[in-house]
């Protein structure tokens, strides 16, 4: 009975955390162009314009370091679900970026403080 709870919790935080992440770079000047752009075999949960780089952003939470930093999280096996989502992306757009960008944010939530580290260019395109 725990687990379907728990579910729902992390995915409405996830989801919270990722608004607040699109808040936070939309205030840094970046235009949020997509919110959780899925596809068969990727995902990104934020894709953006930094100028004329587009940018696919994967936003990592946790509520403590016990588990590991939220970076820690973004395995090649994520990493590589967030390229083909890219991919796919890019393909059905029917725009040309000459320039394009992996960004993570982390974000450790504990309590009332709340603390976002954005790694610009995280990890490579390939």
């Amino acid at each position: 009975m725990g687990r379907p709870l728990r579910a729902g919790v992390a995915t409405r935080s996830g989801s919270e955390c990722e608004r607040a992440t699109a808040a936070y770079l939309a205030g840094r000047g970046y235009h949020i162009l997509e919110h959780n752009f899925r596809c068969r075999g990727g995902e990104v949960d934020l894709i953006a314009l930094d100028g004329a780089t587009l940018v696919f952003v994967e936003v990592k939470m946790r509520r403590s370091l016990a588990r590991g930093a939220p970076i820690e999280a973004v395995t090649p096996i994520k990493q590589n679900r967030v390229r083909k989502a890219a991919q796919v992306y890019l393909a059905y757009s029917g725009e040309v970026f000459t320039r394009i960008r992996f960004d993570v944010v982390c974000v450790v939530k504990s309590g009332q403080i709340t603390d976002i580290t954005h790694l610009k260019a995280a990890f490579a395109s390939s």
